[in-house]
Order: C-alpha cells, then structure tokens, then sequence
C-alpha cells in the first residue's frame, strides 16, 4: 500500500512540474512586443524571410508561419510463446505514429509604408512561438561584440 502511495504522490509531483514548464501567453506577448518600432528588415534580417506578404490601402502585412512535427516512436515487441510440444515465436513492428506533437506558431506583424513595426500579433502553440521568436535583447547584445 505505501508503494502505491509514493507511486501516485510521484506522479501527481510529474505533472505538476510539467504543467509549470509551459510558457505562458503573457510572456510569448512580451518577446514579440520587443520588436514593435524597429524597421521590417531587421525583423527580416533576424526571423527570417515571412511566409506571406501583402498590402491593404497603407498597412502592409508580413506573415511568419512555423510548423514543427515530432513523430511519436516506432516500436518493436518480441514475444514466445508455448504449448504442449509446440512453441513460437512473434514479432511485432509498429511504424505509425505513436502520439507525436504538433507545433505552430503564426505571427502577423503589421508595418507602416516607412517600414516601422507598429503591431505583432500571434497564434499558435505557446511554447513553440516563444521558442521561435528571438530573444531581441539577446540579438541587442550580440550584435554589440
């Protein structure tokens, strides 16, 4: 009964450090407002080339889509078996996907005919989008050595 107890105290323990690991919105919302006010190029310069581009009256768009999948795992089972004066053996292989994850993240960052970043918006998987987005006064610092 106790090894029960401690199995299911651990767990609980897991997910709760788990669940403390996702980065919150607020935080996805404060790296991307780093950048509002720079010119566009250096967005490009730093993100990347967008996705999508476009134009309505003198609000231009650029879009940066990521998309990241992880495959879940492939196993591979081996098992025997007897009976009477026969025995076997089997083999099991699975090659679909096991519960992998899918990550994406969408930012729409509006800009001014001069070029200057007024807006940054986003959607997507938290985690992924902070982990996509660079860290500006990292990119402020090393441009600096």
């Amino acid at each position: 009964m106790q090894q029960k107890l401690k199995c299911l105290i651990i767990a609980i323990s897991s997910l709760g450090i788990v669940s403390c690991a996702s980065v919150p919105p607020e935080k996805v919302d404060e790296r991307l407002r780093a950048w509002q006010g720079l010119h566009i190029d250096q967005l490009i310069t730093y993100w990347g080339l967008p996705t999508k581009q476009s134009q309505v009256e003198d609000k231009r768009y650029a879009e940066w889509i990521n998309k990241s999948s992880e495959p879940g795992n492939a196993s591979v089972s081996i098992g025997t078996g007897s009976r009477s004066r026969n025995s076997a053996i089997g083999i099991g292989l699975t090659l679909f996907d096991l519960g992998g994850t899918d990550d994406a993240c969408s930012r729409l960052v509006t800009y001014s005919p001069t070029g200057t970043v007024t807006q940054i918006s986003w959607q997507g998987t938290n985690n992924y989008c902070f982990e996509v987005t660079p860290d500006f006064q990292k990119v402020m610092k090393q441009q600096k050595n």
